[in-house]
């Protein structure tokens, strides 16, 4: 029978009586203080100079340095340092000949460090004046250094109390919450610490009420009064009357379910600090998180992104030894197999799949084993075609959490087969612990019951993972956190929770549902949220195509020379494809960083294209000399290297193009359209112009396929296809719309506001409508504009052999708090719109029936996005830009935003771009659609040429299924070369390919597999083919 029962105090008020308790045996657990004395710092063009505790750095820019004296720690009982230099810190222990004993991080999540080595030794430190999350220290200073004895007593005691009262807002019953409160007051009675004024006043003087007294009557001690024998064998008495009472209420109230945690660190490559910071961060984590192992037999720990273990082998190889030591016992686990942990909307295939493909490299380089579970905690929604590309890399399960964000409508299982556009499909395991701080959970009671009760699938598994530690530089796990894991295991109610294997659990589950009907999600997984990073930071995104665009046709026509018996020209392209690739971390590319981010990606992806663009160059001048002969016929060199036929295009540059084309001389260069065949990953001769055909007057453009009018305020007034005999508008083209009071409610960069619609103001007014381009290859009509502070010059043009009208915009954008969207109202009849993905497409509702497809108001699309009816349709095509809606009958694109953070100066200033409108014959997956989204996503390469005969180098070949090519490469081991593609059209068949040698079937990591080059191809299917 239990000694006591309160039914008097209202649960807050034992609460409160619990807290009281919390922090005065925090007073109580200290046995002394040491301060530490004898600093040195030294700023980073300083020297170094003394300084005291209290007092502040020369500066807060960059990495300031911090040394102590000589310290001895011969105390004889337990002890740890604590340290606060101002900022986030990588701290060395050196013996008094300077050689390493220990390191770890210090910030205000990781304030103590224990065990204290018991040699001599001095403490170095390398501090940047930052707080978690960047946030600046605006006045540093070293505040903190000593070392702690304390009671370990005491602090099982106070590490009792504060568990308890937080499970007391955790369990659901109010009797329990209650008898958790009686049962630490039962311990709590036990409790014979000393009274003596003299002795109980100076230990308490600095509580957080003592700081509140007019004038305190004691003041703080470093050496308060020794507690005696008898009064810690009553703490002790405490503890163990608490542990029995728990005993007895975990029978009354047996523990539910369990959590698999491990330790995490989420480290955001780049966001709210620039990049040279996080590896910094990487550095003091893993350091942090070394320590710790040892000192925690039974913790462990995952960290995924295999860059990360680039960064500390070139910092420090000493650690990477350490941390491959730890992966071996089983107590460090890699984990991902990507290089970076990348946006998953916006790269194209070949990117995506090289993100496994270096990363599983690395993986095996580090530790033996490639990685069979993607981990992508926090990125932002993801693409039907991502469970083949992770199949491709010898990925067969996923692990997220950021799919638990959605704003309206959560998904309905959190243990589930994801099924991706061509029926791929990898074992999916969410988690949920969004109010305990998600994918850096607390270790709390309260943390561990919401993980446990969002778990949905509880009738599959008894068991839902969780990981916890503080992120971006917090140092992943704290001490106290792993200490509290036993403290919660005595819990009545609260789940059993153990540290394990990751990897390990996922194999066992699906060993154990083998046969079971489990939960399917088919196609993208949509983030209800974040749907700005479409578009925000538009260089970064146009340089990021660019740079994937570039990197793939050095390749190619690097293989295109070799194959044709050109003499190849070989650039390493190794670093261009890291840079690239560690550029779509999921903070990066979709524009949610600080300004230092955006410049140096900016600057590392120029330098990429242009090192990509000048090897493909020099390429296809090799192929061209090697086919030039006798010469005499002058034209131009022209690599098709997508996977579709060009039969009608146009070619455009800023260098004199050869006579014999007929070029036209456009403002900033010449112009030329040309109808001879390209086929497929191809190197033609062309020596010859299109016939010219195209009109043009102060409101109207045509040419054999389309005429267009514009009305008198620069807008589309009508498109007509003139293949169809149709209008294809119902209202204007290219209305610009411009949405005032662009504040989302948390995320600035990140959101659009559900109801911005709101806000909508359409921009008519014009500087100047004028023609500037008359034929006969190139009709155009300028249109200038000004809003607010920003200048819109758009370019309507229309080639004299293409339906595509092309809006070619200089715009320069000085605007705050303001979205600007071009709007297609389109005469078409649809329920549905295709979204081009980086493989296939995805199809998106155009009506609201569902909250689902009411969510889906912004979404993402690669190179087009179609709206049809059977015979006919409109594509709205970009070179760039990535967030497209498709409601009702209108098209729209995301052009530009204007937030404030984290950059405040986001997208400002000048951006070049083009859009264009397509009307087609309702077959989005038509040669004709694809060809043209091809060639302005990613416009021919060409070189002056001369030959003594007309030519077209295709050393490979298909039929029988249309194609998109991703990549023409040479094998990693620089045998042979490597072709990858997926099917373009939806259509599954038959499909024959003709190679210069015989070809086996790889993976994404060029392992051969099962499966026949020519064999027939299923819908969307990805393929990787050896010769």
């Amino acid at each position: 029978m239990r000694s006591y029962r309160d039914r008097q105090r209202p649960i807050k008020e034992l609460q409160a009586h619990l807290a009281a308790w919390s922090e005065e045996l925090l007073a109580w657990e200290i046995r002394r203080r040491y301060p530490i004395g004898g600093w040195q710092t030294r700023s980073p063009q300083g020297e170094w100079r003394p300084i005291e505790i209290g007092g502040a750095w020369d500066d807060r820019i960059g990495i300031h340095h911090f040394r102590s004296a000589l310290l001895d720690n011969a105390r004889g009982f337990d002890v740890e340092l604590r340290l606060d230099f101002g900022g986030e810190a990588l701290v060395r222990l050196l013996d008094k000949n300077g050689e390493p004993i220990e390191a770890f991080g210090a910030n205000p999540r990781h304030p103590r460090f224990q065990p204290v080595p018991e040699r001599a030794f001095t403490i170095y430190a390398e501090v940047a004046a930052r707080s978690l999350f960047g946030i600046p220290q605006r006045d540093p200073r070293l505040h903190r250094a000593e070392l702690i004895s304390f009671y370990p007593q005491v602090r099982a005691l106070q590490r009792r109390i504060a568990v308890l009262l937080d499970a007391t807002n955790a369990v659901k019953s109010p009797e329990l919450a209650r008898a958790l409160c009686e049962a630490a007051e039962i311990g709590l009675a036990r409790l014979r610490l000393p009274t003596a004024t003299s002795d109980v006043g100076p230990r308490l003087a600095d509580t957080s009420w003592a700081n509140t007294i007019w004038e305190r009557s004691f003041e703080p001690t470093n050496e308060p009064a020794e507690i005696p024998h008898q009064a810690l064998r009553s703490v002790d008495d405490a503890v163990a009357t608490i542990d029995g009472e728990l005993a007895v209420l975990r029978q009354a109230y047996p523990k539910q379910g369990n959590v698999l945690i491990t330790g995490h660190a989420h480290i955001d490559y780049a966001w709210l600090w620039p990049q040279p910071e996080t590896v910094r961060k990487i550095h003091r984590t893993f350091s942090n998180v070394n320590a710790l192992l040892k000192g925690q037999k039974d913790f462990t720990f995952l960290q995924s992104s295999s860059l990360f273990y680039r960064h500390i082998e070139e910092d420090d190889p000493a650690l990477l030894a350490q941390i491959q030591a730890w992966a071996k016992k089983g107590r460090w686990e890699p984990i991902g197999g990507m290089l970076i942990e990348c946006d998953t909307n916006m790269p194209s295939a070949e990117a995506f799949l090289r993100q496994f493909l270096l990363g599983q490299q690395d993986f095996v380089r580090y530790f033996g084993q490639p990685s069979r579970t993607a981990w992508l905690p926090d990125t932002f929604g993801f693409t039907g075609a991502m469970p083949q590309i992770m199949r491709h890399a010898g990925i067969d399960a996923l692990v997220t959490i950021k799919v638990t964000w959605n704003e309206t409508n959560p998904l309905p299982d959190n243990l589930f087969i994801w099924s991706g556009n061509d029926g791929s499909e990898v074992l999916t395991h969410t988690y949920d612990a969004f109010d305990s701080d998600g994918y850096n959970m607390w270790m709390t009671p309260g943390a561990l019951a919401e993980v446990w009760g969002k778990h949905t699938t509880k009738d599959l598994t008894d068991t839902v993972i969780a990981t916890y530690g503080w992120g971006d530089g917090g140092g992943g796990p704290d001490p106290d956190q792993i200490e509290n894991v036993p403290l919660i295991n005595l819990l009545p109610q609260i789940p059993t929770v153990r540290h394990g294997n990751i990897q390990q659990h996922l194999d066992a589950l699906r060993a154990d549902l083998e046969g079971t009907n489990l939960p399917r999600w088919s196609g993208e997984m949509y983030l209800e949220y974040h749907r700005a990073t479409l578009t925000s930071q538009g260089r970064i995104k146009q340089l990021n195509r660019r740079s994937e665009f570039a990197l793939v046709a050095a390749e190619a026509l690097e293989s295109l020379a070799q194959l044709s018996g050109a003499a190849a020209i070989k650039t390493d392209l190794s670093e261009a494809w890291v840079l690239t690739l560690r550029n779509q971390f999921h903070d990066i590319l979709p524009g949610s960083s600080v300004r230092e981010v955006s410049e140096q990606t900016e600057a590392e992806l120029a330098g990429v294209c242009r090192l990509a663009e000048g090897a493909a160059q020099a390429n296809l001048l090799a192929i061209a000399s090697a086919q030039q002969g006798a010469g005499g016929r002058s034209g131009l060199a022209v690599a098709n290297i997508s996977g579709s036929a060009k039969t009608h295009w146009q070619i455009q540059s800023v260098e004199p193009l050869p006579e014999a084309l007929q070029p036209q001389a456009i403002d900033g260069g010449f112009v030329v359209t040309i109808d001879q065949p390209l086929p497929p990953l191809s190197v033609s001769f062309v020596e010859a112009a299109a016939p010219a055909g195209v009109r043009v007057s102060d409101r109207t453009l045509e040419n054999a396929l389309v005429r267009i009018a514009l009305d008198d305020a620069g807008r589309i007034a009508s498109l007509f296809d003139k293949r169809s005999g149709s209008e294809m508008l119902r209202g204007p083209g290219n209305r610009l719309l411009a949405y005032r009071n662009d504040l989302p409610r948390r995320f600035d960069a990140w959101d659009i506001e559900p109801g911005f619609e709101l806000g909508e103001e359409e921009i008519t007014a014009l500087d100047r409508m004028e023609v500037t381009a008359e034929g006969p290859h190139l009709a155009e009509i300028t249109v200038v504009r000004r809003f607010g502070a920003s200048r819109i010059a758009q370019k309507l043009r229309l080639w004299s052999n293409s339906p595509r009208l092309d809006i070619v915009t200089d715009l320069d954008w000085h605007d705050r708090r303001t979205y600007l969207r071009a709007d297609f109202d389109l005469d078409i009849l649809a329920n549905d719109a295709q979204f081009d993905q980086a493989i296939g497409i995805t199809s998106r509702s155009t009506h609201d029936n569902t909250s689902w497809q009411k969510a889906q108001f912004e979404a993402c699309g690669h190179r087009f996005v179609s709206l049809a009816e059977t015979d006919r349709g409109v594509a709205l095509l970009s070179s760039d830009k990535y967030g497209f809606s498709a409601k009702r009958n209108r098209l729209t694109l995301s052009l530009v935003r204007g937030p404030l953070y984290p950059d405040m100066l986001a997208d400002e200033g000048h951006q070049h771009f083009t859009y264009s409108i397509l009307p087609h014959d309702g077959r989005w997956w038509s040669e004709a659609v694809q060809s043209e989204a091809d060639l302005v996503t990613d416009p021919l390469r060409f070189v002056p040429a001369t030959a003594d005969r007309a030519y077209s180098i295709q050393p490979l070949s298909w039929n029988g299924q249309q194609l998109r090519v991703h990549a023409l490469k040479r094998a990693e081991d620089g045998s042979g070369h490597v072709l990858r593609f997926s099917e373009a059209a939806g259509r599954r068949g038959k499909f024959d390919l003709q190679l210069p040698d015989a070809g086996v079937c790889v993976n994404g990591l060029e392992t051969v597999v099962d499966g026949i080059p020519n064999a027939d191809i299923r819908p969307f299917e990805l393929r990787s083919v050896r010769f």
